[in-house]
């Protein structure tokens, strides 16, 4: 019977500090690769993430429109944009105004801007420094369709804006 219960003591004792090791490199080997191959999709994430920032800022500043009765507009540029406000008859870019100061894109994002009438009614193709976009405080804005890209990957993403002002976000092959 003692001989026995020792048999089963034995049995239970668990884990060896060696196969313990052997496991925890194993799963470091196993997140490494995880790690690095995730790592071709942070062009994408990029794309995403811009795309996203500028859906959120043209919310803010078709409500900001809304809220004070005013008329803005987005110029866009191949690497950036700007939020722009009419004063009198000219339109002057929004300078230190939290989310709707200009932004830059990071290096090798680019835009690509598709309106219904381009360029829009009353601006010629020279007036690059006009916006193209107009958030009007009644809620409407011009409908747009704004692609971000990247020359070294297949991932796209479009922005799209409705004449009544709605917002979508989509994924689209290249």
């Amino acid at each position: 019977m003692f001989f026995r219960r020792d048999q089963r003591i034995r049995a239970q004792r668990g884990f060896t500090l060696l196969e313990l090791m052997v496991v925890l490199v194993i799963i470091g080997i196993v997140l490494s690769f995880v790690g690095l191959s995730g790592g071709g999709d942070s062009r994408a994430r990029q794309l995403e993430r811009e795309a996203r920032r500028l859906l959120v800022v043209m919310q803010l500043a078709s409500e900001e429109a809304a809220m004070r009765g005013q008329q803005l507009a987005l110029r866009v540029g191949d690497s950036d944009y700007e939020f722009m406000t009419l004063q009198g008859r000219k339109w002057v870019p929004l300078e230190d105004e939290g989310a709707l100061r200009p932004h830059r894109l990071p290096q090798g994002v680019e835009l690509e801007l598709e309106l219904e009438d381009n360029p829009p009614p009353g601006l010629s193709a020279q007036d690059e420094d006009q916006p193209q976009i107009f958030l009007l405080s009644s809620g409407e804005m011009t409908p747009f369709l704004l692609t971000f890209s990247a020359p070294e990957t297949e991932y796209r993403f479009r922005l799209q804006g409705t004449l009544l002002g709605r917002l979508e976000l989509e994924e689209v092959e290249a």
